[in-house]
Parts: C-alpha cells; sequence; structure tokens
C-alpha cells in the first residue's frame, strides 16, 4: 500500500523510538558491569536498577518497531523520492539495516541476558557500531534531502500526510 505520506502514529513511533533509543546509548554503558555482575563476575558499581530499566526500555523498543512494521504493512508508506538509482538503493539498506538491528539488538540482547551470555559482544557490537553507522547514513541522507536536493523527504516524518 502507497500513501501519500506517514500517518501521525508513524511519526509517533518513529520519534518515540529516536528518544529511546538515546536513552539506551547514554544509560547503556554500565550495562556491562552489571551484566558481569549478573553472570558470575566481580560486582558492579553501577546501581542495580538499570538493569530492569534497560530491559523494559529494550523491550518497549523491540514493541515499537514491531508495530512501525505492522503499520508499515497497514498504512503504507510515501513512495520513495526519485533518485539516483545506487542512492535509492542505500536508502533501502539502510532503512532495512535500522529495523533489522534495532528488533535483532533487543532480541539478542534479551537472549544475552536471561539465556545466552555468549552473545553479548554481539548485542554491543550490534548498539554501538553497527547502530551508529547506520545512523549517521540515515543522518546524512536526511540533511542531504533537506539541504543539497531540498525536497519534503523529510517533512513526511515531522508532519502527516494524510
Amino acid at each position: 500500500m502507497v500513501s501519500v505520506g506517514y500517518s501521525a502514529r508513524q511519526i509517533a513511533l518513529h520519534w518515540i523510538v529516536f528518544v529511546l533509543v538515546a536513552f539506551q546509548w547514554f544509560t547503556g554503558g554500565g550495562m556491562t558491569e552489571l551484566f558481569r555482575a549478573a553472570h558470575g563476575g566481580r560486582p558492579a558499581d553501577v546501581a542495580s536498577v538499570w538493569t530492569p530499566i534497560h530491559i523494559t526500555v529494550g523491550l518497549t523498543i523491540l514493541a515499537a518497531m514491531l508495530w512501525r512494521l505492522v503499520l508499515r504493512h497497514t498504512e503504507g508508506t510515501p513512495p520513495p523520492p526519485k533518485q539516483h538509482p545506487a542512492l535509492e538503493w542505500l536508502a533501502s539498506a539502510v532503512h532495512v539495516g535500522l529495523y533489522l538491528d534495532l528488533i535483532g539488538a533487543a532480541l539478542v540482547g534479551l537472549a544475552a541476558y536471561f539465556w545466552l551470555p555468549q552473545l553479548a559482544g554481539l548485542h554491543r557490537l550490534m548498539v554501538r557500531q553497527i547502530l551508529l553507522a547506520l545512523f549517521a547514513l540515515h543522518f546524512v541522507g536526511a540533511l542531504w534531502h533537506r539541504f543539497v536536493v531540498r525536497d519534503d523527504v523529510v517533512t513526511r516524518i515531522i508532519r502527516p500526510g494524510r
């Protein structure tokens, strides 16, 4: 289904996920220490209250990303902007990568904490290096559309187009 713009729900979920991921990014540093303590390592210097907060926010990100997928299917998305085929491919790959990484990181984080601690390094890779690279590409793409191409791509994720 193709739409003229994103719905208010799609826009709200986009920015909610952004805020939650930023929260995890800035508060998640102590999770490595808490994780090691929870799995038999030395006691952590970080307050243990951060563990359930981190897990709850991660589950909220997972739920929001899954809801976003449902909304993409039921409400559609605006058509991609006309641009060079290589840029179209890159934009699609970055969006797919963001969905896969955010959903995958939440699932891998849960698996690492509760069942398979050996996955902790993969979770950290997914939320630090991979997510940062995808976010940077996404942000540069938004700046490209706003200041170079000067189209409405950025406006579509700010103002509902229904």
